[in-house]
């Protein structure tokens, strides 16, 4: 089973969370690689110190020597890029925990109070917040939003999450930039239209230029923005701005 690692980037706090959203058992070096690797590519959008946070709830480490010594390897090989601190919560007896190369506690709230940030709240991998996937398209001056599941906005507080995550991602912008939104997961109740145009609004006053989206689950009419059928028609119309390009980014592979 491959090694699947989620990341959470709060950029102002300067704080990394990576989590295992299904039950993960790293027996070889080479599981330890496939985690090195899935940081080392997250680390794409960090330019500065960062402190790291780790669930591991889902984590069973090896007792082979040979799983150790990749851990410390992989620590210190980070702390070389810029890694500050790593602390993980969610220890559980007979789970391994002592191969790991930095201290696993109780709780979420504990490791935050050990790494010296903010105390994060408690989410599950499922939840709205872990849905929203994000990537910056920097050369195209366009961020790309998706979802992974089906979701419909209906509340504040999916708006107010919703805010959250692009205002921190927005950390990483110093120019003017236009917002395609692929709505082939994404309903918005008839209720919540007004709210996300009054987002759309906020985004303006922080440089956005134009928000766009594609390829409607919903009633076109219920989205507080142009929607188009097919992606390379919503690029087309970035395109004609000298924004976009309907080749520039892979649709399958976005980031969180």
């Amino acid at each position: 089973m491959p090694i699947i690692v989620q990341f959470e980037h709060d950029y102002q706090h300067k704080l990394m969370s990576q989590s295992f959203p299904e039950p993960t058992h790293l027996a070889t070096k080479a599981d330890v690689q496939a985690w090195r690797s899935a940081w080392m590519g997250a680390l794409s959008s960090w330019h500065s110190p960062y402190k790291v946070l780790v669930d591991c709830r889902n984590l069973e480490i090896g007792d082979a020597p040979e799983v150790r010594q990749a851990l410390d390897l992989m620590v210190k090989f980070f702390h070389g890029f810029f890694l500050r601190k790593i602390v993980g919560f969610g220890g559980a007896v007979d789970r391994g925990y002592d191969q790991l190369p930095f201290p696993v506690l109780g709780s979420a709230e504990d490791a935050a109070l050990d790494l010296g940030v903010r105390t994060p709240k408690d989410r599950a991998p499922s939840d709205f917040r872990s849905t929203i996937q994000l990537q910056n398209h920097f050369q195209q001056h366009v961020i790309e939003l998706n979802f992974s599941e089906p979701v419909v906005l209906v509340t504040k507080e999916q708006l107010q999450i919703l805010r959250s995550k692009l205002m921190n991602n927005l950390m990483q912008w110093h120019s003017k930039w236009s917002l395609i939104i692929d709505c082939t997961n994404l309903e918005v109740a008839p209720e919540a239209s007004a709210d996300l145009a009054k987002l759309l609004t906020v985004l303006k006053g922080f440089f956005m230029k134009k928000a766009i989206g594609y390829s409607p689950k919903g009633i076109k009419e219920s989205y507080p923005f142009e929607v188009f059928r097919a992606r390379h028609r919503a690029a087309a119309a970035l395109e004609a701005e000298g924004a976009f390009s309907g080749d520039a980014a892979d649709c399958k592979s976005r980031k969180a």
